[in-house]
């Protein structure tokens, strides 16, 4: 259901909020392979990947609301 939100969303923001979940369940099944595994790197690619996908958020919610998407 996400991916056809993701690539069929009727608006920009179904999109958005679609793109934003599928990087937060990736964030989590890194940070349970980092667990499951007793490897750390995963975990250090999960952090990067959550900031990566905040600041994605950020970008598309700015230019959106810039170009008068919103409201």
């Amino acid at each position: 259901m996400m991916f056809y939100r993701a690539v069929a969303g009727p608006t920009t923001q179904d999109r958005l909020l679609a793109v934003n979940v599928l990087g937060t369940n990736t964030v989590v099944i890194l940070a349970l392979l980092a667990a499951g595994l007793g490897e750390p790197w995963f975990l250090d690619i999960a952090l990067i990947y959550a900031l990566l996908n905040f600041l994605m958020a950020i970008a598309i919610s700015k230019f959106t609301v810039e170009r008068g998407g919103v409201l």
